[in-house]
Parts: structure tokens; C-alpha cells; sequence
């Protein structure tokens, strides 16, 4: 038995990380191109601590379907691009 949408889920290790790569979606298309983030940035809008949303796009990196996450910048504060 298969459950619709089962290799979508599957693809994330957590609820926060698909949730974070939808949130990621929609800003990318309202940017029409690259979007370029920080965790504290991040955390004001998905209401998460700047740390939790580093670990969640460290987890997205290279894995979320139709997403780009490329750190850009490591710094004390580091910048991702993402991207389709």
C-alpha cells in the first residue's frame, strides 16, 4: 500500500525541514530568481531560532526536491543561496 505523497515526505528527516523547504518555495517565487538568506533572518520569519534554521538548511542542502541550497558565505553569520 502506498500513501499519496509518501516520496515527498520521505525526502525530509523532519517535520521542520519540510516545512522550512515549503516556506523556501513560496519566497522563491516571489523573488523570481535567487533568493539569498540568513538564519536570523529566517528565524523572524519562521518563527524558529537562527540555529535550528541553520541545522534545518544544512539538512535541505543537496536534498530537497526542486530546491538549490548552496552556503555562500561561512561566516559568523552565513548566507545561502536558493535557488530551483
Amino acid at each position: 500500500m502506498t500513501v499519496a505523497g509518501s516520496n515527498t515526505a520521505s525526502a525530509y528527516r523532519s517535520y521542520g525541514a519540510k516545512r522550512l523547504a515549503e516556506y523556501l518555495r513560496l519566497e522563491l517565487e516571489r523573488a523570481d530568481g535567487e533568493l539569498y538568506v540568513n538564519g536570523e533572518r529566517l528565524a523572524d520569519d519562521f518563527g524558529r531560532s537562527p540555529a535550528e534554521i541553520e541545522r534545518l538548511l544544512r539538512e535541505l542542502s543537496g536534498s530537497a526536491p526542486g530546491l538549490r541550497i548552496s552556503l555562500e558565505s561561512d561566516s559568523p553569520r552565513p548566507v545561502w543561496c536558493v535557488s530551483r
